[in-house]
């Protein structure tokens, strides 16, 4: 039985050969989410942003030229390094910081660093509900008080959800990539610490793809697990967890 720690290496090394040989994978522009998060960053005085699940950049580079100075983080080495090679390339060295991250890991940033946190599609990505968990409350320990949390996700109004083979919870596997949905239940019930500004749908791309965008803005305390708290190497959930216990410790 293939567990989803496994799994998720596999992904890895599926993304490293996808960013290898498409430029632009995702498309050449930034996202239209990102758009709406730029005019929210302007708005707001961002002027430093923690990107998880980076990809290509192409929205790492929307906020940079903007002047904003973006930490961004992937797993995939090729896409890391692509990015690197952009920035000095475009002069944007100075507002780009690309490293090579495993997001299922505590990030190497001292607490109340980031005026916002944004990821577009990360945690959709083949992660339990407790990593997800887990990496929520790091964005959140990360944050400056009154700091961001924008993030995007597809939702159960996807298309795709509960096609392909089930994983467990609400995890599916679609063709290569497996794609963790999420309803608005589950979206409030990771936001302990976090005031939701907003919550809304919309179609991305020629699937087109359903997604959840949200807003949270860190008022307190995020009571919710951590990796600490699970430890830096928990056992996986196997492949398929539908029976399977869903809590770890403080979630809700």
């Amino acid at each position: 039985m293939k567990s989803v720690m496994n799994a998720a290496v596999e992904q890895q090394t599926l993304w490293d050969q996808v960013f290898t040989e498409s430029e632009a994978y995702f498309g050449e522009g930034p996202s239209l989410f990102a758009e709406k998060a730029l005019a929210l960053f302007r708005e707001k005085g961002v002027r430093s942003v923690l990107e998880p699940g980076c990809g290509q950049g192409r929205d790492t580079f929307l906020f940079a030229e903007d002047g904003i100075r973006v930490t961004a983080l992937d797993y995939s080495r090729a896409a890391v390094d692509d990015i690197k090679d952009r920035a000095c390339s475009c002069e944007l060295t100075p507002y780009i910081d690309p490293r090579c991250f495993d997001v299922r890991r505590c990030m190497p940033f001292e607490d109340s660093s980031f005026d916002a946190c944004y990821s577009h599609m990360l945690l959709c990505m083949e992660l339990t509900f407790c990593e997800i968990s887990c990496l929520i409350s790091e964005m959140h320990r990360v944050l400056k008080p009154g700091g961001l949390a924008v993030y995007s996700v597809r939702s159960i109004f996807d298309r795709h959800y509960r096609a392909g083979e089930h994983l467990g919870e609400d995890l599916f596997q679609i063709g290569q990539f497996a794609v963790h949905f999420f309803s608005e239940e589950k979206i409030r019930g990771l936001a302990s610490g976090f005031r939701i500004h907003s919550i809304e749908r919309m179609e991305e791309g020629a699937l087109p793809r359903d997604l959840y965008c949200i807003v949270m803005e860190k008022t307190s305390n995020r009571f919710g697990p951590t990796f600490a708290s699970i430890g830096a190497r928990h056992t996986p959930l196997g492949k398929n967890r539908a029976s399977a216990p869903s809590a770890c410790p403080g979630a809700t």
